[in-house]
């Protein structure tokens, strides 16, 4: 029986675990070769390249997956275009490498031009209030012992109205660096996230974009270590 539960065990885990990562950072790719390169994969989503540019027109939140592992501290840029009235601009990481909603999820201009958000693990989680985000910071300052471990599985965005031009193509860079990722477009800060219990490490260091049903592009992206 021991036998029997510690192959069911190993089994699981290898399920799990994610794709191979054989591309290092740091890593750059400007999609001139015309084709999506094997170093990124999807289970579907329609990804291609069209002019230079990876191009999507309704991935319907299957990401595509670069296949390396991340560092702890990061910086990710890239440019980024909607062609749709709703923009919808979409990157996930410190995800899994294989399933949406396994990591942070970061978006410009959802929810029909409206929002943007950092999320941790579900884009449409319980919105953070500012009151919160203080009484976290506070606990973090005083050295809460527990906190990060309550924080473990933890489900919430932090949010804020924005719309944006569709036809723009925007500059994107985002950072983590500790316990605090950063998003700004343009050069402009967008969001801060504070998190006690960073996603990091093996199922939780890969990056992909993403898209719901616009029309996008994608390019120049660029990841290094901080």
């Amino acid at each position: 029986m021991q036998r029997a539960l510690g192959l069911l065990a190993t089994a699981i885990a290898f399920a799990c675990a994610a794709p191979a990562a054989p591309v290092n950072i740091p890593y750059t790719q400007d999609f001139e070769s015309g084709v999506v390169g094997s170093e990124w994969s999807s289970t579907g989503g329609g990804w291609r390249v069209v002019d230079g540019r990876l191009w999507n027109d309704g991935a319907h939140n299957v990401p595509l997956w670069l296949q390396a592992a991340l560092p702890a501290d990061v910086r990710v840029t890239f440019d980024a275009e909607s062609k749709s009235d709703a923009v919808d601009l979409k990157f996930e990481i410190f995800g899994d490498g294989k399933n949406h909603q396994s990591g942070y999820i970061v978006i410009l201009a959802g929810w029909n031009n409206s929002k943007s958000i950092i999320a941790r693990l579900d884009e449409h989680g319980p919105e953070r209030t500012a009151a919160e985000e203080q009484t976290l910071r506070a606990a973090a300052a005083k050295g809460a012992a527990s906190l990060a471990t309550r924080f473990i599985g933890r489900r919430e965005i932090v949010a804020r109205a924005d719309s944006r031009r569709k036809d723009h193509v925007y500059q994107f860079r985002f950072e983590r660096r500790g316990f605090e990722l950063s998003l700004a477009v343009d050069g402009v800060p967008v969001l801060g996230y504070f998190d006690p219990a960073p996603l990091a490490g093996p199922g939780h260091d890969r990056f992909a974009f993403n898209n719901w049903a616009s029309v996008v592009t994608f390019d120049n992206l660029r990841i290094e270590p901080l």
